[in-house]
């Protein structure tokens, strides 16, 4: 051991302090054919050698310490700290045609080079951009690069949120996967994760090895281009083709593939609102909901519509003077029964009259009936009155015994 320390000692140049060195094997690659239906894959042939940022992978180096070189070639960040490079043999300096060093398939591969820190821990990261759609598996070849060392050691993972490392949940086998010297496929079922937006990570976890090399990576599945559909259903009491009673609006968005991200909708002239549960439409007249949706993968639906028109069956005036009055008419086409109605008063110092509840026993047809609220107090006051469901607003000042100013 003694002498072999002595000619590592001649051959390796005083900055190459993490240089190791290797007596060769015979590994060969095992070219195969990509066949099945892609959301993403990545040989990584068309990135520039020796990069070691290159999007849309999201490289993250979390130990941040210096990496291993090699002492019979160079490669430019040799030593440098960095998560994962473009490796190309044919560019290293001199250029290597080993079979070890050879890609799966192409010219280039990915490559993770273990750390040189205390204990040769390496915590590196190679993450996949976000990802939508009816999801297969997540595949890719990876093999180490020697024996000599440790074996290499990489988990496969997958974050719903976002590319932080702690986002991840381990979805290969623990504690980790040790790759062998002959290029390997390794295949993870994700179709669990179907219909969500998802990040998919190589966590390489070597301790005291070499070089792990990774190439044709590939996410199967059903790539999401159809955008969500969404239906209105509307809810209320209808008579003679109109609402009668204020309108409950439920909206519903399905997209079978990558998933509903957000549904948006707007009524009449108003302004776009994001749609968390169902809302009510409550003012007389004609109104339009429109209304859409936009899934995980961005596809956007056209715009639709959903029209209708409230007319209630009860009219309901509001005057001041001695205290509060409301005139409620019958307008619609039946008889009504049973009509409870109320006057409540908002602001304002009101000591007598805030608030007064009542039935109607029966109002025909075209018929109106007076509501009355005594009121004693002072000050500017909102005046609600309800009856069977209608409600009707208005603002007054109340002096003393006298409600003034009602509009």
């Amino acid at each position: 051991m003694f002498v072999i320390l002595i000619a590592l000692a001649m051959v390796i140049p005083a900055s190459a302090i993490g240089t190791k060195t290797k007596t060769p094997n015979t590994t060969s690659p095992n070219p195969r054919t990509v066949n099945r239906s892609a959301i993403f894959e990545d040989g990584f042939e068309t990135y520039a050698d020796w990069l070691i940022n290159f999007p849309p992978w999201t490289c993250i180096d979390v130990d941040g310490s210096p990496t291993f070189g090699h002492n019979q070639f160079t490669w430019p960040h040799q030593w440098e700290p960095y998560a994962f490079i473009i490796f190309n043999p044919d560019t290293t300096t001199p250029p290597q045609t080993a079979p070890e060093l050879q890609p799966h398939t192409g010219d280039k591969e990915a490559m993770a080079v273990n750390d040189n820190n205390a204990g040769y821990i390496s915590d590196d990261w190679l993450i996949t951009p976000q990802l939508s759609g009816s999801y297969d598996s997540v595949s890719f070849w990876a093999h180490s690069y020697s024996s000599q060392y440790n074996l290499e050691r990489f988990t496969v993972c997958v974050s719903t949120t976002d590319t932080n490392p702690t986002s991840f949940t381990m979805i290969s086998t623990a504690p980790y996967i040790i790759a062998p010297l002959a290029w390997t496929e390794y295949t993870f079922d994700i179709s669990s994760y179907s219909g969500q937006s998802i990040y998919i990570g190589i966590h390489y976890v070597s301790v005291d090895s070499w070089m792990l090399f990774v190439d044709d990576f590939q996410v199967t599945g059903i790539t999401d281009s159809t955008p969500p559909v969404t239906t209105c259903t509307l809810d209320g009491t209808m008579s003679g083709g109109v609402y009668i009673t204020p309108v409950t609006a439920t909206l519903t968005a399905v997209d079978t593939e990558s998933g509903v991200d957000y549904t948006n909708y707007k009524v009449d002239s108003g302004a776009w609102t994001n749609y968390t549960a169902p809302f009510i439409v409550s003012d007389e007249g004609a109104h339009t909901i429109t209304f859409y949706s936009v899934d995980k993968a961005g596809n956007k639906e056209t715009d639709k519509t959903s029209n209708f028109t409230i007319q209630f069956p009860i009219q309901i005036t509001i005057k001041g003077g001695l205290g509060v009055k409301a005139t409620i008419k019958n307008t619609g086409t039946v008889n009504l029964t049973n009509i409870s109605w109320s006057i409540n008063l908002n602001g304002g110092i009101i000591l007598v009259g805030k608030s007064k509840p009542g039935t109607i026993a029966s109002l025909a047809v075209g018929a109106q009936t007076t509501v009355k609220d005594f009121v004693i107090g002072f000050g500017k006051t909102n005046i609600v009155v309800t009856a069977d469901g209608v409600t009707k607003n208005a603002t007054g000042t109340v002096l003393l015994f006298f409600v003034i100013g009602v509009a």
